[in-house]
């Protein structure tokens, strides 16, 4: 095993969290992978286990371990996390803003897509037009969790082929649909289950028949049009424009 970083006596608790991820990363540990004890990483980052005691529970709290009395700290399986929870371990939230999420989200999204109509198998394919018939028969509606959507982008993620981006795919999608739900994403008020369904067996089509000419559109179509509501997908006519006060991008047609 590797070392871990000993964090600076100022902000203990959260120098320990992001030390402890550091660890989880470097050395390669996935979901029911054992951590060293409180005692343990204590006397690795020369704290006091109070300190990583309070560190373990912000973690607990997020997913992103598992503290079982008794036998042990275990990885969670990240699938369930919410991106921007993971995220604010290391950063503060206020320097996203709703585009930059719906950006990564759709540039996401389209990375997936694009990747499943190259790779995905006949398996895979057959397995995305079951979960179809299943979402045919309980369409996701808006505002509420819907297990058969979710296993349908999962089975997405795994289609793709590639394993860093089936890792960090749900906890982003999580993450959109957790902002959507709450109202945030600010969608259409109505979005009738026959349209959620379509976008995914446009989805589906694209994919069985190798077909990256739409991919965009299907993308903007699944995401309600939020593309399109923030340009997330500038045409070659769109002007880019830079305010020098902020140092920042402004998209104008």
């Amino acid at each position: 095993m590797n070392d871990v970083s000993k964090p600076r006596r100022i902000d203990l608790t959260r120098q320990c969290i992001t030390s402890i991820q550091d660890y989880i990363a470097v050395n390669h540990l996935g979901p029911g992978d054992r951590l060293p004890s409180l005692q343990e990483w204590a006397d690795m980052l020369e704290v006091s286990v109070v300190v990583v005691r309070e560190a373990f529970r912000a973690l607990q709290a997020l997913d992103l371990v598992d503290i079982q009395h008794g036998r042990g700290i275990f990885v969670c399986d990240l699938e369930e996390a919410d991106f921007l929870d993971f995220l604010a371990l290391r950063y503060s939230l206020d320097q996203f803003s709703l585009e930059e999420i719906i950006e990564a989200r759709a540039m996401l999204e389209l990375a997936i897509l694009e990747t499943c109509i190259a790779r995905a198998t006949p398996v895979m394919i057959e397995e995305l037009e079951r979960i179809l018939d299943e979402l045919r028969k309980d369409p996701p509606l808006t505002g509420v969790d819907s297990p058969v959507h979710k296993r349908f982008h999962q089975t997405m993620l795994k289609a793709s082929g590639d394993r860093l981006l089936a890792s960090i795919g749900m906890p982003l999608l999580n993450t959109f649909w957790t902002l959507g739900n709450s109202g945030q994403m600010q969608l259409p008020e109505e979005v009738h289950w026959l349209d959620m369904v379509a976008s995914h067996e446009a989805y589906v089509d694209a994919i069985k028949r190798r077909d990256f000419s739409k991919t965009r559109d299907l993308v903007d179509r699944h995401l309600l049009g939020l593309c399109s509501r923030y340009h997330i997908f500038p045409s070659a006519n769109t002007v880019v424009e830079v305010d020098k006060t902020t140092d920042t991008v402004k998209n104008s047609d």
